[in-house]
């Protein structure tokens, strides 16, 4: 269990085919075993017409055997299949949160940068892309209303005044 979560998986190895193959080829020769001590008492014909249904019982073991072994190899496979695919959700689900936190890094990083232009329309458009951010994104919300804060709290450089044309 810990080698799945891991991520490593062992393959079956060869010798549980073997006890498999011999579980099966010994679950055939008891039954026909058992099933041929019970002919001893009977008579020629008799013997010879019950050992046929016998053996057939015998084979019919077998052959039941070896359908749970493969019902069980089956069993391991469609547990595999199912593991797998949980472990690829789980992966697509960590990339999609990475991609989707590159992009709001990107955003992030995009629109702080407008705040610092010296044009006020791209200011203003910075300061929307960081409030549309941080309604799409409430884990970011925080850090955004922290860079609000410190944009206004920023000093206002003062620029000259206009300068006015005298009248003569």
């Amino acid at each position: 269990m810990e080698d799945l979560k891991q991520g490593r998986v062992r393959p079956i190895s060869w010798w549980w085919a073997a006890l498999a193959g011999l579980l099966v080829a010994v679950s055939v020769a008891v039954t026909v075993w058992v099933m041929l001590k019970q002919t001893q008492p009977l008579t020629g014909a008799e013997r010879a017409s019950a050992r046929i249904p016998a053996i057939r019982t015998s084979l019919t073991v077998g052959a039941g055997t070896g359908g749970a072994a493969a019902l069980l190899l089956a069993l391991r496979r469609q547990w595999l299949s199912e593991h797998t695919h949980i472990r690829q959700e789980a992966a697509d689900a960590v990339s999609e949160f990475d991609a989707t936190e590159r992009r709001i890094t990107e955003l992030y990083t995009a629109a702080s940068g407008q705040l610092g232009s010296d044009n006020a329309s791209v200011r203003l458009a910075g300061l929307y892309a960081l409030e549309r951010l941080a309604h799409d994104h409430a884990r970011h919300r925080q850090t955004i209303v922290d860079v609000f804060c410190a944009y206004l709290r920023m000093p206002l450089s003062p620029q000259a005044p206009p300068t006015v044309p005298e009248s003569s």
